[in-house]
């Protein structure tokens, strides 16, 4: 009687583990990758720049069934010499973009739920 209870347990026991299995693997499955890229160009020239620093700011939510942001993180990147950049973020929900370069005019940019793929490109003016 004791072995039929602790059996009965164990087939249980299994059971929840399996079920926080799948629910650990579907909260990993809901949050994809968004690899977020671009260039920053002089807006008059149009012409590339090179070594701009960016500063990434990502928010971010889990499960939550109000969508609230769960945590965020900060990014500093700095173009190649084409004046790309790329980075990869877990997940997001909103991203600001601030891009600074001596010479010119500080730019932000924000955007919301950015797509797996996010190409964000800026254009910077030149301070007088």
């Amino acid at each position: 009687m004791v072995w039929a209870f602790l059996l009965l347990c164990i087939i249980d026991l299994r059971k929840v583990v399996l079920v926080i299995c799948l629910m650990v693997v579907s909260c990993k499955i809901d949050t994809q990758d968004v690899v977020l890229s671009g260039y920053i160009y002089d807006s008059e020239s149009e012409k590339p720049i090179p070594n701009a620093t960016l500063k990434i700011e990502n928010w971010y939510y889990g499960n939550s069934p109000d969508e609230s942001y769960t945590g965020y993180g900060l990014y500093d990147l700095t173009t190649d010499e084409r004046g790309f950049y790329s980075v990869n973020l877990d997940t997001s929900a909103m991203i600001n973009i601030w891009v600074i370069k001596e010479g010119y005019q500080k730019e932000f940019k924000s955007e919301k739920r950015p797509i797996k793929n996010e190409k964000i490109n800026v254009y910077l003016k030149r301070v007088n």
